[in-house]
């Protein structure tokens, strides 16, 4: 129930929904007095909402920072990989597709022939709402071979369907009195980090694919024309913010 519930909330929390209903909502009104402040509202938020600077600099602040690679001085056990980066179902399925975050695998990829990590875990499997489809985590295995990872020192777990699941199942997998690493996307890191301590398992942050922009892109004029890409933005940052509320209530964090 609460893997549905999440799936529909994050479609209702998006603000072109929010704002595309109270537009319509306002068709409706005969109070004259309240359809102008409501548009008048929607305008307002829609230029906000549109402002790539704006959640630029928010992203800035929320994403976890990124670390060099020879700063970690410790051979750390397993590299843990949180998944939702590929495409299993795309035609033909002769190769691997990846979406946005293949950043993740990749730099595991990095940690490995960089001594840093021992041995990979790829925790999660394809998260569809009505069915269960192949999990994304089988064709995994062969790419991290076909890059040189030993097949021994893979670990899948296709079960988890969210961040909750990602630590738990990968904690009755791997040792909990060792140290490692945890690779996700930069946003979603600060939740990752609270689900994984409150299974108990030690870990340290290795944040990855970005969404703020370098510094030397900070202030060029395109971040001051409204855009889709910042609601888009806006988008990944209301889920994750609702997505730490919700995890607080069911105790996952």
């Amino acid at each position: 129930m609460f893997f549905i519930l999440s799936k529909l909330l994050n479609f209702l929390i998006k603000p072109f929904f929010v704002l595309s209903a109270l537009l319509i909502v306002s068709f409706f009104l005969k109070n004259k007095k309240w359809v102008k402040r409501i548009r008048i509202f929607v305008l307002v938020a829609f230029l906000f909402f549109t402002n790539g600077f704006i959640v630029d600099e928010i992203m800035r602040v929320w994403e976890v920072k990124p670390v060099k690679i020879e700063s970690l001085t410790d051979t750390y056990e397993y590299g843990i990989v949180l998944g939702g980066i590929t495409d299993p179902e795309r035609e033909p399925r002769d190769r691997l597709y990846f979406k946005k975050g293949a950043d993740r695998i990749i730099h595991a990829i990095y940690l490995y022939k960089a001594g840093k990590i021992k041995k990979i875990l790829f925790t999660g499997g394809k998260s569809k709402l009505f069915e269960d489809p192949e999990r994304e985590s089988s064709p995994i295995k062969g790419f991290l071979t076909l890059c040189g990872v030993d097949e021994n020192d893979i670990v899948i777990d296709n079960k988890s369907r969210n961040t909750h699941e990602n630590a738990l199942f990968s904690s009755q997998l791997i040792d909990k009195n060792n140290h490692h690493i945890l690779l996700t996307s930069a946003f979603h890191m600060r939740r990752s980090l609270m689900c994984f301590k409150k299974v108990g398992l030690n870990v340290t942050p290795f944040a990855c694919d970005f969404n703020a922009r370098r510094d030397d892109e900070r202030f060029t004029f395109d971040l001051f024309v409204p855009s889709m890409e910042a609601l888009i933005g806006w988008e990944i940052l209301i889920k994750e913010w609702i997505g730490i509320a919700a995890y607080k209530l069911a105790d996952y964090i």
